[in-house]
């Protein structure tokens, strides 16, 4: 019984390692979703930025100020959207080693609910045994004392 109690007390404290582990994980989900959105809308504006220029260079003349704004701004959303892509990677990859901590933490929970589960049905198997055990040895009393009268 104690055996049991001991897994069963390590299935626990597995448990909530797997929960902190679940935790940290949603955390670095939150980051990478954070860091793919921000370099999304950046995207996003680069595209629309590009889009309404050249529309704006269809329909009429544009002065050469404007071409100059319109590139620099261009390329400081290229700028950030180069520096964010590093970022996007590393909160990925952040991510996928947080995920496989908090898998390998749900695979020894399931280790030791199985230890547990084998266990306690070792222990049944064997208060079924030795109640069989019993109830034949009390039978035979029973039979020795019937013919002894």
């Amino acid at each position: 019984m104690a055996e049991i109690q001991t897994f069963q007390r390590i299935r626990d404290l597995r448990d909530r390692e797997k929960q902190q582990n679940h935790k940290v994980y949603q955390d670095a989900v939150n980051d990478f979703e954070k860091q793919a959105e921000k370099l999304y809308e950046c995207l996003r504006k680069k595209e629309l930025a590009e889009k309404s220029f050249e529309e704006e260079m269809k329909n009429q003349t544009v002065r050469a100020d404007a071409i100059v704004r319109h590139q620099r701004y261009i390329q400081s959303l290229q700028e950030t959207i180069d520096h964010l892509q590093p970022a996007v990677q590393n909160a990925r990859v952040n991510m996928q080693q947080k995920q496989a901590k908090l898998s390998r933490a749900h695979i020894e929970v399931k280790k030791f609910e199985k230890i547990v589960e084998h266990k306690q049905e070792e222990q049944w198997n064997f208060m079924k045994h030795e109640e069989t055990k019993q109830m034949d040895e009390l039978s035979m009393q029973q039979y020795l004392n019937f013919q002894n009268r």
